[in-house]
């Protein structure tokens, strides 16, 4: 076997722990989310509970038969492992819970968030905090592991070897949910609370619907960014403008939706989306920077050359 052969054999069986990684946290994740919605007697909505228990139920079924066919034998690995079966059963798993988070998350069906508010006051300043902690972060955790399946799937089954972003397509990956959820919430906030009379003020409106627009922008960016990433077709130049103009804009958005008269200075999922899209475009664009500036020795190394000096994998910061 040769080098070559060699390495691509060790990245790949890398990729499949971490997909092992993923499909554990999910079985034990959907497993806690389940126990908490079924321990919860604050539960009144009989349509939405079943939803919750079969979302919860059928990603525990899959998860323990990913599981066990990742640490399986050759046979029944070779059966799932890598195969389209594997990405179709992350892909059903990702749409579930796109369909199951915003009914935990909605806070007008009291489940994982509910509304709170100031009593006595001509504005009741209406917000969304966390109800039942269990079942939001277990949820939120079911969310993340199968998307980041889908993701680490998604890009083996491109074949994305270079470029970039290749070390930071999660990163992106996580950006986009943040900046998904920012949305969310936002509008949730718009058609909820500010239709009311009386329910927030003015200036928090105006706050919430920059945070609109900071995550349909986070979205369009990060998804376009994560793809090309995913398919090797990312450029050095492209890559570092779009963090920085994430860097920027949720810096002013977190700032706007969780300080003074912010929409989101309650702890819930417009504050900590907020706060997740901060922080995920600093460690993109600080990261992808560094390699834009030639700063370190992680690209450098990794692309050393192993046979008769090829160094076709230094140009990757190159291609702009």
């Amino acid at each position: 076997m040769s080098a070559a052969d060699a390495a691509i054999s060790a990245t790949s069986a890398l990729v499949d722990r971490r997909r092992l990684n993923s499909w554990a946290l999910l079985a034990l994740f959907s497993t806690l989310a389940l126990t908490a919605h079924e321990t919860d007697d604050q539960n009144s909505n009989s349509k939405l509970n079943l939803w919750v228990t079969v979302c919860t139920s059928i990603t525990i079924v899959f998860s323990v038969i990913s599981v066990v066919a990742h640490v399986g034998g050759n046979a029944l690995g070779s059966l799932f492992v890598g195969t389209i079966l594997e990405g179709i059963l992350s892909l059903v798993l990702v749409g579930m819970w796109a369909g199951c988070l915003p009914v935990i998350m909605d806070p007008s069906n009291g489940l994982g968030q509910m509304y709170v508010g100031k009593s006595g006051s001509t504005v009741a300043d209406y917000q969304s905090t966390i109800s039942n902690a269990n079942l939001y972060f277990t949820g939120w955790g079911c969310g993340i592991c199968a998307l980041s399946v889908l993701a680490m799937y998604i890009r083996e089954r491109l074949g994305g070897a270079s470029g970039t972003g290749m070390g930071y397509t999660a990163k992106w990956y996580l950006l986009m949910l943040a900046s998904i959820i920012v949305i969310i919430e936002s509008m949730r906030f718009k058609n909820q609370v500010c239709s009311i009379d009386g329910g927030t003020s003015t200036t928090t409106c105006h706050r919430n619907t920059y945070g609109l627009v900071t995550g349909i922008v986070g979205l369009v960016i990060s998804f376009l960014i994560s793809l090309f990433s995913s398919l090797g077709k990312d450029s050095a130049l492209i890559t570092t403008a779009s963090s920085f103009l994430m860097a920027v804009l949720y810096t002013v958005c977190a700032g706007l939706l969780t300080f003074e008269n912010g929409p989101a200075t309650y702890v819930g999922n417009h504050y900590f989306s907020a706060w997740a899209g901060f922080f995920i475009s600093f460690i993109i664009f600080g990261s992808v920077l560094k390699e834009f500036l030639g700063v370190g020795s992680g690209v450098s190394a990794s692309a050393a050359p192993s046979e008769g000096g090829n160094t076709e994998s230094d140009a990757e910061m190159d291609r702009i």
